[in-house]
């Protein structure tokens, strides 16, 4: 059986519960950059506490915006993708020290041995930081450690090579693969429009540390806005690729999907054709419909998931409502 996983801000919240809501994100981007040249206070008004409208308005051009318009838009939705991770990377680290739930490790444990698939649409690294911690014992009596390079996908430069050749260690063990479908905190590509440029990562620890900032100080951080239209935001032909990935090797060979705390919204175009797509394979046609398990303490979740997918996908509600949903499908999915 082949699992593959589709993890949104729910899952980031049952793992480290002061990563925020949406809502609560949108009221801390305001003190950010509220006062910054060229941001509309009647704009973030019209808004109304909806990060996907306010991003929308600035990072989609209208056809009736002038030359002038246009740059001010730009200078405000780059000021608002490095609030968006200043904020995220500050909720991890306050979360990481008081500690992460358990079951994230426990999770991320099975993936490894079972080489899932996981998909996201978070930008926060907190996989990534329970995988560093990870360790397997390989055949030769050591042990495996994984770093960020090794789940990803796609090829993400390490930021330090831009100085120096750096020699790492890794051997790239088989393990699960993480696709981040709208980005990462710790991805940094080119300030200009360059659609063929390479994505630089940081560690945990090097975004931490100060000194590493050099290495990305003329970059702009890779993260996709929730805004209602992304095609012009994925034109990236390494993020293009991911999502090609996404589609061909982790949801059409699938036999369940796990979607952990990701709503399903309306406005994710995009997410939606691609779950549909998953479901176009000629040779596990005649298997039926893949089962599609909504983990979810809001009940409302698996009515989005029914209308919207319930043509294609055999929804199971067994973990949806309640507290602590995510915690109980820990303990039925991995087990003693």
């Amino acid at each position: 059986m082949t699992d593959t996983f589709l993890i949104g801000a729910g899952f980031s919240r049952a793992v480290c519960t002061r990563m925020p809501t949406m809502r609560e994100l949108y009221s801390l981007l305001e003190p950010l950059i509220g006062t910054a040249d060229g941001f509309s206070r009647e704009a973030y008004e019209y808004a109304a506490g909806n990060v996907e409208t306010l991003l929308s308005y600035y990072a989609i051009p209208n056809p009736h915006d002038d030359d002038v318009e246009l740059l001010r838009k730009q200078r405000v939705t780059r000021l608002l993708e490095i609030g968006i991770g200043a904020v995220i990377q500050d909720r991890e680290e306050r979360g990481a020290t008081d500690g992460l739930n358990p079951q994230g490790a426990r999770l991320v444990a099975q993936w490894h041995k079972n080489r899932c698939h996981v998909l996201t649409t978070n930008y926060d690294t907190l996989v990534e930081r329970i995988a560093e911690e990870f360790e397997d014992p390989d055949q030769q009596g050591g042990t495996i450690n994984l770093r960020y390079e090794d789940i990803y996908p796609i090829p993400i430069d390490r930021a330090r090579a831009r100085e120096v050749v750096v020699m790492f260690g890794s051997e790239y063990p088989d393990t699960f693969s993480l696709y981040k479908l709208h980005g990462s905190a710790n991805w940094f590509k080119s300030a200009s429009q360059i659609q063929f440029d390479p994505i630089y990562g940081l560690s945990n620890q090097e975004l931490r540390d100060g000194t590493h900032q050099k290495f990305i100080a003329d970059k702009r951080r890779f993260i996709v806005p929730p805004v209602y239209d992304k095609s012009s935001l994925l034109n990236h032909e390494s993020i293009r690729n991911l999502w090609w990935q996404a589609k061909q090797h982790a949801l059409r060979p699938a036999d369940n999907l796990y979607v952990i705390g990701y709503s399903l919204p309306e406005t994710d175009a995009a997410m939606h054709n691609l779950l549909w797509e998953g479901t176009r394979d000629s040779e596990h046609s005649n298997q039926g419909r893949k089962s599609l398990y909504v983990i979810d303490n809001d009940e409302n979740s698996l009515s989005r998931y029914a209308t919207k997918l319930g043509r294609y996908y055999d929804i199971k509600d067994c973990y949806v409502g309640g507290d602590g949903a995510f915690d109980r499908f820990v303990e039925d999915y991995v087990g003693e």
